[in-house]
C-alpha cells in the first residue's frame, strides 16, 4: 500500500519520458532520413551531370570508351544506369553491358520528352516503379547532347532501400543513444519519485502513530519549508502540537471537573453519614443539612455552567440579536447585585459617553456577560472597594463596555489563562464561590457575536475587563428588553 504512490509516480514519469524520447527520436530520425535522401539525390544529380558531360567528350573523342564504361560501371554499383535516345532505343557504347528493358512505351516516351526539355538534372520519383518490382525508386535524369543537339537522356535509378542502408548505421547510433538516455532518465525518475514520496511515507507513518495516541509523532522537514511538501509537513506538525495541547486541556478539564464534583460529593456524603449514624448531634443536623443543600446547589451551578459552555461552543445556542440600550442594561444588572454591593459598602461609578448607547446583540446573553463580570469584580473587591462601569464609542461602528474594580488584581503570569476553563486566580479565596467557568462562558458568548474581550490588571491595583459590541441602528430604546 505504501508503495502505490511511488509506483504510480514512477510509471507516470517513465511513461512521459518514454513518450517524449520516442517522439523526439522519430522526429530526429525523420530529419536525418530527409537529409540523407537529399544528399543521395544531390549525389545522383552530380553523377548524371558527369555522365552527360563524359558522353559529349566521348563523342568528341576527348575521352576513351574504356574510361566512359568505367564511369558507368562505377555509378551502377548502387544505381541502375540507362542511356536512351529520343526514340527510346539504347545508346550503345562499346564495352558497356546494357541490361535496359524495353522502353518503347508511351509512358517512357513522355518521360524522355520531359527530360529533353531540361538543361539540368531533374528528379523523377517512382517514374519507373513497374520496371523494378516492389519498393520505392528515385530516378534522376539528364539530357545527353551531341554537337549541340539533344539526342537522348541518361537515367539513374536508385531504390530507397539502398539509401536506407546507408541511413541504418546512423539510425542505430541514434536509438542506442536514446536507449541510454531513457535508462538514465528512468533511474533519475525513480530517484526523484522516491525523494518526493519519502516525506509522504513518513507523514503516513506519523499519522498512524498519532491515531494510536502517540502525541509526539512528527515528521522531519527535509525539503524546503516553502515548497508544497514542506508546507504539508509544517501543517502536520502544527496539527500535532494543537492536538497535544487539546489533549492536555482535555485531561486538565476532566481532572478539574472530577475535583470540583468530588469535593461537594465528599462533603455531602460525610455530613449525611454523620447524621445517619448519630455522629452529628440532632441539634446540629439543621446546620449541616443547610451545608449539604449549599453543596448541592454548587454542583447544580457547575453542571449548568458546563452545559451552557458546551452548547455555546457547539453553536447550538441560537442568538436573537436586537437593538437595545446597553446603559440601561448595566443599571438593571447593578440592581440585581445591590445587596452584595451594600454588604461590602462598595462605591459604584457609572461613566456613559452618551445616552442612550444602543447596541445590536442578544440582550439575554449580553446581560449574562455583564452579570458575570460584575459578579467577579464584587467577589475580588474587599470592603469599601470601588466598581466602575463605562460605555463609549470606538472605531469600527462599535461600542466598548468596561467593568473595572480596585481589588487585589491578577498576577501577570495568570493573565493569559483567565479565560481557560476552571482556571481560578486565587483558589484559596475562590474555593466554594465559583466554578471557574464564568469567564470562559463570557468569552464564548462574545465570540459568538463576532466580538472579543480583553483584560488589563496589576497586582494590588485592580482589574479591568473591556469587551466590544456592534452599534445598533435604532434611534432610542428605553431598556434592554427585546425589540419586537
Amino acid at each position: 500500500m505504501r508503495r502505490k504512490l511511488l509506483v504510480r509516480m514512477s510509471l507516470n514519469f517513465m511513461s512521459v519520458l518514454l513518450i517524449v524520447l520516442v517522439i523526439l527520436g522519430i522526429m530526429i530520425s525523420r530529419f536525418i532520413w530527409i537529409n540523407e535522401l537529399g544528399r543521395s539525390v544531390n549525389s545522383m544529380k552530380e553523377t548524371a551531370r558527369s555522365i552527360a558531360t563524359d558522353y559529349g567528350d566521348l563523342i568528341d573523342r576527348q575521352i576513351t570508351t574504356h574510361y566512359f564504361v568505367n564511369k558507368i560501371n562505377s555509378a551502377a554499383k548502387d544505381s541502375s544506369v540507362w542511356l536512351i535516345d529520343k526514340s527510346g532505343l539504347h545508346l550503345n557504347v562499346t564495352g558497356l553491358d546494357e541490361n535496359t528493358p524495353d522502353l518503347s512505351t508511351e509512358e517512357v516516351q513522355e518521360y524522355i520528352q520531359t527530360v529533353l526539355q531540361q538543361d539540368e538534372p531533374i528528379l523523377l520519383r517512382d517514374a519507373f516503379s513497374t520496371y523494378f518490382g516492389t519498393g520505392s525508386v528515385i530516378t534522376v535524369a539528364m539530357p545527353l547532347s551531341r554537337d549541340g543537339e539533344k539526342v537522348g537522356a541518361v537515367f539513374l535509378h536508385r531504390k530507397v532501400n539502398v539509401i536506407n542502408r546507408s541511413f541504418i548505421p546512423m539510425l542505430s547510433e541514434l536509438w542506442l543513444t536514446a536507449m541510454v538516455a531513457i535508462f538514465i532518465g528512468l533511474c533519475l525518475t525513480a530517484f526523484t519519485a522516491m525523494r518526493i514520496t519519502k516525506p509522504l511515507r513518513e507523514l503516513a507513518s506519523a499519522s498512524q502513530r498519532l491515531a494510536q495516541g502517540d502525541m509526539t509523532a512528527k515528521v522531519r522537514i527535509s525539503s524546503h519549508a516553502d515548497d508544497e511538501i514542506g508546507e504539508v509537513g509544517l501543517a502536520f506538525n502544527a496539527m500535532v502540537d494543537a492536538l497535544r495541547e487539546t489533549e492536555e486541556q482535555r485531561k486538565g478539564f476532566v481532572a478539574n471537573v472530577s475535583h470540583e464534583l468530588r469535593s461537594p460529593i465528599t462533603s455531602i456524603a460525610g455530613y449525611l453519614q454523620g447524621i445517619l449514624d448519630g455522629t452529628i448531634p440532632p441539634e446540629q443536623e439543621q446546620h449541616y443539612l443547610q451545608v449539604v443543600y449549599d453543596e448541592t446547589n454548587r454542583m447544580k451551578r457547575l453542571i449548568n455552567d458546563l452545559l451552557n459552555l458546551s452548547r455555546i461552543e457547539a453553536g447550538t445556542v441560537p442568538l436573537n440579536p436586537i437593538d437595545f440600550n446597553v446603559n440601561e442594561m448595566v443599571r438593571r444588572v447593578l440592581i440585581k447585585f445591590e445587596g452584595r454591593l451594600d454588604e461590602k459598602e462598595m462605591d459604584v461609578d457609572l461613566g456613559f459617553e452618551d445616552e442612550p448607547m444602543n447596541v445590536h446583540a442578544d440582550s439575554d446573553r449580553i446581560e449574562q456577560v455583564i452579570s458575570n463580570l460584575v459578579d467577579n469584580a464584587i467577589k475580588f473587591c474587599g470592603s469599601y472597594g470601588k466598581l466602575t462601569l463605562r460605555t463609549y464609542s470606538i472605531p469600527g461602528n462599535r461600542i466598548a463596555v468596561e467593568v473595572e474594580d480596585d481589588g487585589a488584581g491578577i498576577d501577570e503570569k495568570d493573565l493569559p489563562h483567565v479565560f481557560e476553563r476552571f482556571y481560578t486566580v486565587d483558589k484559596a479565596h475562590t474555593s466554594g464561590k465559583g466554578t471557574g467557568l464564568g469567564l470562559p462562558i463570557v468569552r464564548q458568548i462574545l465570540l459568538q457575536h463576532g466580538q472579543d474581550i480583553s483584560v488589563v490588571s496589576e497586582t494590588g491595583k485592580g482589574t479591568k475587563f473591556t469587551f466590544t459590541l456592534q452599534k445598533g441602528t435604532a434611534k432610542e430604546l428605553s431598556d434592554g428588553t427585546k425589540n419586537m
